[in-house]
């Protein structure tokens, strides 16, 4: 809307030549009054997109351009799909293991795929684990334990590191790690 498409009511009551009169509260208010209130509105949402970084002027905020596949991502995506490799040797050497931890072993392959499609990457290949796991039940689930611990600490710093598009995954990665280390304690 510009200034000339205002209607100006000149025939209401109290009013002044170049007036406008507001069909709302029926006062008038001069066209300067009124300009000087647009440019305020549009001189505050101009400043509070650059506050805020939200690119509504083509910037993006100002700041460096994120890349689309950023590397601390990458290494997180890379370690959980470690962390599942690492069950499925735990599996392999105590198959008395197998009901426990499958279920836990899948999500964190369902994490994997989830990391992968959102980064717009592949997933990386199984392999087996730097070392060899417990070849005893306690010992072993001991071992599991801590790295869970370690997993979802890492996945919390990541959820807060991250670009907002990335939390709601990430959040959900970080609540499952501190489920399973409910079921498995």
């Amino acid at each position: 809307m510009t200034w000339q498409d205002v209607e100006v009511h000149n025939d209401a009551p109290g009013s002044r030549t170049g007036a406008w009169t507001d069909p709302v509260t029926g006062g008038s208010t001069s066209r300067r009054t009124f300009l000087r209130g647009v440019v305020g509105l549009v001189g505050a949402t101009a400043a509070s997109a650059a506050l805020t970084g939200c690119g509504i002027f083509g910037g993006g905020g100002g700041g460096p351009e994120t890349p689309d596949q950023p590397q601390p991502l990458l290494d997180f995506l890379s370690a959980t799909s470690a962390l599942a490799d690492r069950y499925d040797a735990t599996i392999s050497e105590i198959p008395a293991l197998i009901g426990a931890l499958t279920p836990i072993r899948d999500a964190h392959r369902a994490h994997v795929k989830a990391l992968a499609e959102a980064l717009g990457t592949t997933a990386p290949k199984s392999a087996p684990p730097a070392t060899q796991p417990p070849s005893d039940g306690p010992s072993a689930m001991t071992a599991l334990v801590a790295a869970e611990k370690a997993a979802r600490d890492d996945a919390i710093t990541a959820c807060l590191a991250a670009a907002p598009r990335y939390a709601s995954l990430l959040g959900s990665i970080a609540a499952a790690r501190a489920t399973h280390l409910e079921v498995m304690t």
